[in-house]
């Protein structure tokens, strides 16, 4: 894969569970849908709480 900004190739990361890909020139880091909001459950969760403030993934 990689990356839609710069073209140089993409690294892939896990964080709980959840697949990062970071571009290896320009460092930008892209995740899929819900992903987001897994790492901020999963964060909050290990953080002894629901995640952050307005992290319910409901959009305004």
């Amino acid at each position: 894969m990689t990356c839609p900004k710069c073209d140089s190739p993409m690294r892939t990361h896990k964080r709980n569970g959840v697949t990062i890909e970071q571009c290896t020139k320009c460092h930008g880091i892209f995740l899929d849908r819900g992903e987001l909001e897994q790492l901020i459950g999963a964060e909050g969760s290990f953080l002894g709480r629901e995640g952050m403030p307005g992290a319910s993934g409901k959009r305004p």
